[in-house]
C-alpha cells in the first residue's frame, strides 16, 4: 500500500509517475514528435519563452508551473522542505530538487499544441477521404 505521507513514500513501492520531462513519449498520435521535442530541447529558453509559445501559451503553460510548484513561489517551497526536514533542510535537499524548471512547461504546452494540429489534420484527412469515397 501507498504511504499517504509525502516523506515517508518512496520511489521503491513501484509508483509510476508521469513527469513533464518524459511527455513526449506518452504522446503517439502524432508523427515526428520525437524530433520536434528534441527540436525543443535544443533551443533557448527565450526562443521558446517569446518566439515560438503565443502569449496565450505562455500564460498557460506559467499557470500549469505555478499550480505544480507550490504557486511559483520558493518562500512556500522553504516552509514545506522546513516542515518536512526541519530548520536544516539546506543539509539533504535542494529547491531545485522540489522545483521543476519553466523550461519543461514551455516545452509541454508547444508538444500539445503540435498534438493538436496533428490530430486537427487527421480529421481533416478523414473527412475528405469519406467525402471522395461517396
Amino acid at each position: 500500500m501507498l504511504e499517504a505521507n509525502e516523506a515517508k513514500r518512496s520511489q521503491s513501492q513501484d509508483q509510476q509517475e508521469f513527469s513533464v520531462g518524459n511527455a513526449a513519449a506518452h504522446f503517439s498520435h502524432s508523427p515526428y514528435i520525437q524530433e520536434f521535442s528534441e527540436l525543443l530541447s535544443r533551443v533557448s529558453i527565450d526562443v521558446l519563452k517569446f518566439t515560438l509559445l503565443t502569449y496565450q501559451q505562455r500564460l498557460f503553460a506559467e499557470a500549469l508551473w505555478e499550480a505544480a510548484n507550490y504557486g511559483g513561489s520558493e518562500a512556500k517551497c522553504i516552509k514545506h522542505l522546513q516542515e518536512l526536514y526541519g530548520d536544516q533542510w539546506h543539509r539533504l535537499t535542494r529547491i531545485s530538487e522540489h522545483m521543476e524548471p519553466k523550461r519543461a512547461y514551455y516545452e509541454l504546452v508547444l508538444i500539445l499544441d503540435h498534438e493538436k494540429q496533428w490530430a486537427a489534420v487527421k480529421k481533416d484527412v478523414k473527412l475528405h477521404s469519406q467525402q471522395d469515397k461517396k
